[in-house]
């Protein structure tokens, strides 16, 4: 090898170092492992949405050996509510068709014009019995609609004593038609159940207090709110001395009366904007009071609600992970074999960790109408193009 093609190579990977570093992440932050669960989860703050890409795709894990660690992201936990309902019913009427057996049962008492069944279940007069039937429903004793063929049996120690419907039923009435009943089975007991299981997701909230400024326009105060970037609002919460009932509006979107009164030592008070899940994708966002001829109100603090996500991963027994985010030119979400099961991850549980010690360049000034001009795009187009060049170059010298 040449004394050119050597020079030539070591500049070839300071290149390449150097549009690594230009690719380098502008934030990080402390993970302190703790607990005893296989997986860990950290919840986003609102320091790291603001400095993150809008669709968190620069967001990194690293243990303590500087490798990347997979994760996916959770955003809320499932809770399941468990409904149960037993109605008894009586036989109020038995009739025989050829050698078909017909049996017609209603709800003793029903405290609610509503009744939802999934279910019915028996207690036939016999210990050994093996029956075909077939089920009608009604709400008032008159007209019967067929609802499904069944078998029940309990044969050898095998039972099978409850019809479960494909579809939740609303009838009060059942009448069962047992096929071919030739050796008289009845039932002592007949039971209408209700059993259903409901999932339910809850999305995780946080609310913090962000800064703001104000400014009194004509009619109107203007409270100028930073550190909303990127956060999937739900509300937006003045905290005021003042007595008032004014319209207010948040970034021209959604607005509402909010009011402070007191009358006889009786407090009314709605001081809440709700809005419907918003993402905020500008550094500073407006909240407009309606003053009117009014004077203006003294604003103390204001409270936002947002929803919260949490990275969930699994240790590598490493004491302290860090978290690395603040790159623009990442856009594509990271995508880990982890996600393909998180069901069971979540349903076996986590230790939940703290973000610590975040570091990093501070956020431009959200205020400032100047942008100054980006040189990065710039800089790192050219510095590909050279690496590119002078690979090629490279790659000639050798083969030659």
């Amino acid at each position: 090898m040449t004394k050119k093609t050597f020079i030539s190579i070591v500049l070839f990977i300071l290149l390449i170092n150097t549009y690594a570093y230009a690719l380098d992440y502008s934030f990080s932050a402390r993970i302190n492992n703790s607990g005893n669960q296989k997986y860990k989860a950290v919840k986003l703050t609102p320091q790291i949405y603001n400095n993150t890409v809008e669709n968190l795709a620069d967001l990194e894990i690293f243990d303590d050996n500087n490798q990347p660690v997979p994760y996916f992201i959770n955003s809320y936990y499932e809770s399941q509510i468990s409904e149960n309902n037993i109605y008894e019913m009586e036989l109020i009427n038995s009739f025989v068709n050829d050698v078909d057996h017909y049996f017609d049962y209603a709800v003793k008492s029903l405290d609610t014009k509503e009744l939802f069944a999934t279910s019915i279940e028996v207690e036939p007069d016999r210990n050994v019995f093996a029956v075909r039937l077939v089920v009608y429903g009604s709400h008032s004793n008159k007209n019967w609609e067929k609802i499904q063929e069944d078998v029940l049996y309990n044969v050898d120690g095998n039972k099978k004593l409850e019809i479960v419907f494909k579809w939740t039923k609303e009838y009060t009435h059942y009448r069962f038609k047992i096929y071919n009943n030739i050796e008289k089975v009845s039932f002592s007991s007949v039971k209408l159940k209700y059993n259903k299981v409901l999932h339910k997701k809850e999305y995780f909230t946080e609310t913090f207090m962000p800064d703001f400024s104000i400014e009194e326009k004509e009619n109107s105060t203007v409270i100028k709110v930073r550190g909303l970037k990127n956060l999937k609002l739900c509300s937006l919460s003045l905290i005021t001395p003042s007595m008032f009932k004014r319209n207010v509006t948040f970034d021209g979107r959604t607005s509402k009366m909010l009011y402070n009164l007191s009358f006889e030592n009786v407090e009314y008070k709605d001081l809440t904007l709700p809005i419907e899940p918003y993402k905020v994708t500008s550094d500073t966002s407006e909240i407009v009071i309606d003053n009117k001829d009014d004077k203006p109100i003294k604003v103390s603090a204001i409270v936002a609600t947002y929803l919260a996500d949490e990275l969930v991963f699994e240790s590598s027994g490493s004491a302290v992970y860090t978290l690395k985010f603040g790159n623009s030119d990442i856009y594509n979400p990271k995508s880990y074999d982890l996600s393909n099961y998180k069901e069971y991850i979540l349903s076996e549980g986590y230790d939940m960790l703290s973000i610590e010690d975040v570091k990093g360049s501070p956020a431009k000034d959200p205020l400032s109408t100047k942008e100054p001009y980006d040189y990065k795009l710039i800089f790192n187009i050219a510095i590909s193009i050279v690496a590119i060049v002078l690979g090629v170059i490279i790659f000639l010298k050798i083969k030659k």
